[in-house]
């Protein structure tokens, strides 16, 4: 699968009818068929990372295809769990607070940002570089819910104290992609979850120590493991969604999970 996508992301007669594109069937088939007609917003974003990547370090895959499938799909790839879960949980608002912990080259906040615009996206990092960049990607594409912030996720506070972007009751979802150990994820930002929120770490194979090192800290949270399928990559992925205790809301409709 992964060689097939490779070479049609390489052949600019099937680039030029969105519906021969392919990654056309790979955003229905995780679940975001309406992301179609934004094809081309996917496209900007993927040229403008490659184009900064030569300049500075964004990202260790350097070819377009791998791009595609190892950072914009992966991203993707959470959404429905993402919008499913937050209708269970029963968010205060109608436009829910994201906060995208470590967020790199935008991922997954600007993928977020651009699938759910609705969604008040704050996307934070350490490193200046990344943000900088970032910035200029949310202006180029208009996304005027994601907030880019240069800050460490200790130093930040809500409301006011924290550069006027996090919400003074706190965030609905904290997410995480390949960022630190569930329990690291948790400490370093646990003071800015909403009292009704959730996270969302986003791994690699499930990381089964993790978790259980994780529930002998917390052994009241509730933790939930699914398994995402992303086309045209050759590993595994999964989500860990954490809710701290008196958060019993399930998910509204069945989806792989383990533990």
């Amino acid at each position: 699968a992964s060689l097939i996508l490779t070479k049609a992301l390489t052949d600019p007669a099937l680039i030029k009818d969105p519906s021969k594109h392919p990654i056309y069937e790979a955003l229905a088939a995780i679940g975001v068929p309406e992301l179609r007609e934004k094809i081309e917003r996917l496209e900007q974003y993927v040229a403008l990372l490659m184009h900064w990547n030569r300049r500075i370090n964004l990202t260790a895959i350097r070819d377009e295809a791998g791009v595609w499938t190892h950072h914009v799909l992966d991203c993707l790839a959470v959404v429905p769990l993402l919008r499913d879960r937050s209708a269970a949980q029963g968010t205060h608002t109608d436009a829910p607070f994201l906060l995208d912990a470590g967020t790199g080259a935008g991922l997954p906040a600007l993928l977020l940002a651009l699938a759910e615009p609705s969604w008040r996206v704050v996307a934070v990092d350490a490193v200046e570089k990344k943000i900088r960049f970032l910035r200029h990607v949310a202006a180029m594409m208009a996304l005027a819910e994601l907030k880019p912030v240069h800050a460490r996720l200790e130093q930040l506070g809500r409301g006011e104290a924290s550069h006027s972007v996090c919400p003074a009751p706190g965030f609905d979802m904290i997410v995480s992609r390949a960022f630190a150990s569930l329990i690291d994820f948790v400490e370093s930002t646990q003071h800015l979850l909403h009292t009704g929120g959730f996270y969302c770490a986003m791994k690699g194979q499930v990381p089964h120590l993790e978790i259980e090192a994780f529930q002998r800290v917390h052994p009241n949270w509730q933790l939930e493991t699914i398994v995402l399928q992303v086309p045209g990559l050759d590993a595994q992925r999964c989500a860990v969604i954490m809710r701290p205790p008196g958060m019993t809301h399930l998910a509204s409709r069945p989806m792989h999970a383990s533990n």
